[in-house]
């Protein structure tokens, strides 16, 4: 496969599916062990580490936000049941296979995130692609 000219390898592409899969771990394992054996990551490699550490953190960010803004939002009046019962069915009722509503977003946007590491192409999610692009020049 092609990315933008650029022969992209299996390594490379399974390295990049694993870090997405484990929400970057498998990322930073894979700096550090090119860290020590004084060997550069390929720019589609490190492309797909940083973005899936930055998706991951963006997503624990936005999930935190969120819990603070139900819980403060709860305590108002008349307000309050209705973000506890659309809290209870975004975040806490399992719609499908387990998931809910939330983890089911996730999920799917993880999935394509592997398939396209996987396929050797770079994956594009709005805001967060731009500011990798944005300092990893492809």
């Amino acid at each position: 496969m092609r990315s933008n000219g650029i022969r992209v390898q299996i390594m490379e592409r399974i390295i990049s599916a694993l870090s997405y899969l484990t929400f970057g771990m498998a990322g930073v394992i894979w700096i550090v062990v090119c860290y020590i054996a004084k060997n550069p990551m390929s720019q589609f490699c490190s492309y797909n580490i940083y973005q899936s550490i930055f998706f991951s953190i963006f997503i624990y960010i936005l999930s935190l936000f969120c819990s603070i803004a139900a819980g403060l939002l709860s305590a108002v009046p008349f307000l309050g049941k209705m973000v506890n019962d659309f809290t209870l069915f975004f975040a806490q009722t399992p719609i499908y296979f387990g998931y809910t509503l939330w983890g089911l977003v996730i999920f799917v946007i993880t999935c394509y995130l592997i398939l396209f590491s996987l396929l050797g192409r770079y994956p594009y999610l709005p805001f967060i692609s731009d500011v990798i692009g944005s300092n990893f020049r492809r």
